[in-house]
């Protein structure tokens, strides 16, 4: 639930870029043994469909980034200008 919410605070307009860096983050870490197969199968899927900036492609490529790197995404938010995110980030952190 809290990568939907963030999802949906990721403005349009910010869509298209973000969800390119968070393929780059995702498919550059080291940590990829660490990203469940389903959701692997699932950001290919919206890939496939020219889908990976909707907001639901967001929110699955935000899960997978999350998972392999949280700092490096904390940081693309931070970049990006959204700050409230960044909390909310750090907030499922724990």
């Amino acid at each position: 639930m809290a990568m939907e919410k963030i999802a949906r605070k990721i403005p349009a307009s910010l869509r298209d870029h973000a969800s390119e860096k968070l393929i780059d983050i995702t498919l550059n870490s080291p940590n990829a043994g660490k990203m469940p197969s389903q959701l692997a199968k699932r950001i290919l899927y919206y890939w496939q469909r020219d889908q990976l900036s909707t907001e639901v492609g967001l929110q699955r490529l935000l899960e997978a980034s999350v998972i392999l790197e949280p700092g490096k995404v904390i940081g693309l938010m931070a970049e990006l200008g959204l700050p409230e995110i960044v909390v909310m980030l750090k907030e499922t952190q724990g």
